[in-house]
């Protein structure tokens, strides 16, 4: 029977509420374990990747990131499984679609999903295990928190994982202004707290502490048990009430998380972010603007915030945005709201500022605000939020993050404040009361704006300036701590720390050996033979070449219009790239970019042009490339959408050069703020810029070629920008040739027979224009290993060599041998012993490149060491045939991992552009579940060994880092990186 009545009763469980959602096709259930307390939400759908989250609240009450270190520590070790690391042991012994644990504000929750029913309970099994009954070991918490050890040249230094990371993420100016934001906005209360925690703080948590927080926050009476998926409730109900849930004693729940005080009058604060002197100039500084709003129990309120934001601040032609950009005070501006906290934030953050003009801009903000509260919101502007809300809501998400946890961040954790949990999945239920609000009182957003805006005190000015030395100083005061410490250390002390350094390697060498056979691991015959594959129905019709793939796609209709690229010399490429960005963002057809914006807001989901970059599955010196025209609209819109679809590919108008001046800026502040927070992806994609043309493109477009691209025009724009438009126009005279059109569809079949009797609204008679093939002229040329200067004090490594294409024979085992490297060598090696975050080896056979990167390390020395260890040990064929298996498991993830409706119609085009027909794919599925040692090992000395010591190294850090590494790479007669400024 299925668990659908209110009252019912099972084994000691009550069902206490059943809510069907009709929009979302999904029932909601809420379940209490009678004994314990326990609260236990189970999503019902028509789904077969099945989802899990352990969800607790935890409340720091300092910024000792005792939250975030214990939610690694549990995953340490527990009392039914205790080995080394049985979170990541378990992604290579099972079928999981996704694995995790993340620590919110107010949160910490363990979340899993698996397509496999017997996986799932190993999964959950383990996860049960790791939160109630951890082992928190002392030397886990070393490893994972901090520790302090002397080195080689008995100096003190400061290890540990989240101790690094957090370092990493500190460098981040977006990371600073969030946690200053909170701090100001919060402070006597737990969201003030850096729940990461902040890197001197963490130096202050004690192992006792640890032990205690888990003893008042990870009771099961305090845990709410969230499930998604088809699988019976009473199956779940079964599992944890046997596993766990009959066997405790009920404890009173939390208490609310106290108020904020308000304040009486607004508060003012300046602080800093790290930067280099040389790329964050001084009117770079970030201006914040943030308000304390209404509580989250408040659902209706908070939903007419969410609409108001959409309304003055969605696009560059909302009403606030419009005129906040127009002062020329700032170069971006964005609105966020965090709906996760009991009492709600709402920020408004002024990019590439002067720091001098903050009080102009906190005076014109609320100038503005004040301005839209007295004249009211214009009708049709209201209209659109409505539907970009109703379509962002309806969409179904997944790729690499399942629907089930996203339904979960909307209802759960609404759920653990106390509020109805269906409110975050019902939206249409609350717009209709906001809609019968707005009919009875035209003033009641007004009077919304005046309460949370206008005449709301509690409100934070904060202005962030960029520090040149703030991060130099910041290393210095962590020496001079070391150093104060070390002063005072006597030689039974430095026995005692270099015992300790000893024990700790021997518990993790202990661990390292310990039989991983206790963990539950799937078999051979759960793994699916055949490959997934994704339908796609073919037409030839006139000029075009239809893609259509039909499913559930919740009403919402993705449309993707592409060309042939023609010819580009390789100095076009960064043109090109800022081209495409400018579709969607400028005026076209007959629409001012003002009209365009609005006309997308009002009618679509979001449309914009892209440069996909196709390979070929056997030769990497010929990609192929496509300009696109791509949006998605609910089906009702889909006439709408092939119209400005239509438009943008016919090409932008250029004549608006205060628009096109006010992008390139915002862009190029956009490259500036994000630099040091995205410098692996920077790091990487420079390491295999040389390697094959593919790489080189792609260094052009989104790696450092770009950044220096619109770096060098946005530094003298007003000299730059008729010379840029020319060449724009140059470029798109020729790409929009209207030739050898390909249309890809994913939508319902009513929905796609209307596009059909409709000639796709003007998409199959697009305007013919000469037509340049493209010729392949770009010649990538060899990088040499460098280290670039970003204000991070913890690397991020990448190391890239040639590889073989995807149809080589060899091409299974080396993917394969990527991940044993990592399971036997690397995350032991570069996270457990070295201290980084992360560390590893990836296989892109499409691409051509085999890879090894480390992550907010603070070793890189250590880390290439452990790069060429690694390709060593496999070439040996130090490994074992469970090793294989576990890689293979991993592989497997990746072949079936789910798709999201509005994704399947491009990958199923993709695979065919590339020709990766499905009986090639289900050929490297059996060649891959088919290898053994000897062909893996073979694979990686033909390949891979010839190429490591030619290979590029490229290494993002500050130069203090950077200088101290060479010197160690000296010492070991290595090659030193050269350093170079970003």
């Amino acid at each position: 029977m299925d668990l659908l009545a209110v009252g019912q009763k099972y084994k000691g469980f009550i069902v206490t509420r059943s809510v069907p959602i009709p929009e979302l096709q999904v029932t909601l259930l809420e379940i209490e374990h009678t004994a314990s307390g326990a609260q236990i939400m189970h999503i019902i759908a028509d789904d077969d990747e099945n989802a899990f989250s352990l969800s607790f609240q935890t409340r720091p009450s300092s910024s000792n990131g005792v939250a975030h270190i214990l939610e690694h520590t549990v995953l340490c070790g527990s009392e039914k499984y205790p080995v080394r690391d049985p979170f990541f042991s378990m992604t290579r012994r099972s079928l999981n679609t996704y694995m995790n644990a993340l620590t919110g504000n107010d949160f910490t929750c363990y979340p899993a999903a698996s397509q496999v029913e017997k996986d799932f309970y190993n999964l959950l099994d383990i996860y049960i295990d790791a939160v109630f009954h951890p082992k928190l070991h002392e030397y886990s918490f070393k490893q994972e928190g901090h520790r302090l050890e002397l080195n080689d040249e008995d100096k003190l230094e400061v290890k540990g994982i989240v101790y690094n990371e957090m370092k990493g993420s500190m460098a981040s100016a977006n990371a600073r202004l969030a946690e200053k934001i909170n701090e100001l906005l919060y402070p006597d209360v737990t969201y003030g707290k850096n729940s990461g925690g902040t890197p001197p703080e963490i130096l202050n948590l004690t192992h006792e502490e640890l032990r205690a927080f888990h003893d008042t926050y990870y009771h099961p009476s305090r845990c709410l048990f969230y499930f998604y998926g088809n699988i019976p409730t009473e199956k779940h109900l079964d599992f944890i009430g046997e596993a766990l849930l009959d066997k405790v004693t009920k404890v009173d729940p939390l208490p609310p998380v106290p108020k904020q005080p308000r304040f009486t009058k607004p508060v003012r604060a300046v602080d800093y972010f790290p930067a280099e002197a040389r790329d964050t100039p001084e009117n770079n500084s970030i201006i914040t603007v943030a308000w304390l709003t209404c509580d989250v129990l408040h659902q209706e309120d908070l939903l007419a915030l969410c609409l108001i934001d959409s309304c003055m601040m969605d696009t560059d032609a909302s009403p606030l945005k419009r005129a906040l950009l127009d002062s020329k005070l700032c170069k971006q501006v964005f609105m966020t709201i965090d709906p996760d906290n009991a009492e709600v934030p709402i920020a408004v953050s002024f990019r590439g500022c002067d720091a001098k003009n903050a009080e102009a801009l906190e005076k014109l903000l609320l100038d503005q605000i004040t301005l839209i509260s007295k004249e009211g919101i214009d009708p049709e502007n209201l209209e659109s939020a409505l539907h970009q809300l109703e379509l962002h809501r309806s969409e179904i998400t997944g790729d690499g993050f399942p629907f089930g946890l996203t339904l979960f961040t909307r209802a759960a954790l609404l759920r653990q404040h106390g509020a109805l949990p269906e409110n975050g999945l019902m939206i249409h239920t609350l717009f209709d009361e906001i809609r019968k609000n707005i009919e009875t009182n035209p003033k009641y957003l007004s009077g919304l704006i005046d309460k949370y805006f206008v005449n709301n005190t509690h409100r934070v000015t904060l202005t962030m300036a960029p520090d040149h030395s703030l991060a130099a100083d910041e290393s210095k005061k962590e020496e001079e701590y070391l150093n104060k410490v070390q002063a005072n250390l006597n030689e039974k002390d430095k026995i005692f720390l270099r015992e300790e350094a000893a024990k700790l390697q021997v518990f993790q060498e202990n661990l390292e050996e310990q039989d991983e056979d206790t963990l539950p691991i799937v078999s051979i015959h759960d793994i699916p033979k055949k490959t997934k594959d994704i339908h796609l129905d073919i037409l030839a019709d006139r000029n075009l070449q239809v893609f259509f793939h039909e499913g559930f796609t919740n009403q919402i209709a993705y449309i993707d219009y592409a060309v042939p690229l023609t010819h580009l010399d390789e100095q076009d490429l960064p043109y090109m790239r800022l081209l495409v960005s400018l579709f969607g963002q400028m005026g076209c057809g007959d629409r001012s970019f003002m009209d365009v914006l609005s006309f997308m807001h009002a009618h679509t989901g979001g449309a914009g042009a892209s440069t996909p970059l196709y390979y070929h599955t056997s030769n990497l010196d010929s990609p192929t490339l496509q300009f696109c025209v791509r949006g998605k609209a609910l089906n009702r819109n889909v006439g709408k959408l092939c119209e400005l679809l239509y438009d943008m590919a016919q090409g932008v108008d250029f004549k608006d050069k205060v628009r096109l001046k006010e992008i390139i800026l915002k862009q190029w502040t956009s490259l500036q703020s994000s630099l040091t927070q995205s410098s692996m992806r920077y790091a990487s994609n420079l390491a295999a810029s040389g390697l094959h043309p593919a790489g080189k493109i792609s260094y052009e477009w989104y790696g450092l070629g770009y950044y220096h691209f619109i770096k060098n025009i946005a530094e003298d724009i007003d000299k730059h920008l008729d010379l840029v438009i020319s060449k724009l126009e140059e470029l798109q005279t020729h790409l929009l040739h209207g030739n050898y059109a390909d249309l890809t569809v994913a939508c319902d079949d009513t929905t796609f027979k209307e596009l059909q009797a409709n000639d796709y609204f003007g998409l199959n008679s697009m305007p013919k224009r000469p037509f340049y093939p493209w010729l392949n002229n770009v010649k990538p040329t060899k990088i040499p290993s460098q280290g670039r200067v970003v204000a991070s004090p913890v690397a991020f490594t990448s190391v890239a060599l040639p590889s073989i294409p995807y149809a080589h024979p060899d091409a299974p085992a080396l993917r394969l041998a990527a991940y044993i490297m990592d399971n036997v060598h690397l995350h032991t090696a570069i996270r457990e012993q070295g201290g980084a975050y992360g560390g590893g080896a990836n296989c892109n056979t499409m691409a051509g490149i085999f890879s090894f990167y480390g992550y907010r390390d603070p070793n890189i020395q250590n880390t290439l060491n452990a790069f060429q260890t690694a390709i060593h040990t496999i070439a040996a064929g130090d490994f074992t045939d469970d090793d294989i298996f576990e890689a293979k498991l991993e592989i497997i993830q990746g072949m079936d991992s789910p798709i999201a409706p509005g994704s399947r119609s491009d990958v199923a085009y993709t695979w065919w552009r590339e020709s990766k027909t499905y009986a090639m794919r289900q050929k490297v599925r059996e060649i891959t579940l088919g290898l053994n040692r000897e062909q893996i090992a073979l694979a990686v000395q033909q390949h891979i060994v010839p190429g490591f010591d030619v290979a590029t190294t490229v290494v993002f850090a500050n130069n203090e880092l950077l200088e101290s590494e060479n010197a160690l790479l000296k010492a070991q007669g290595k090659a030193e990186l050269k350093i170079l400024p970003v």
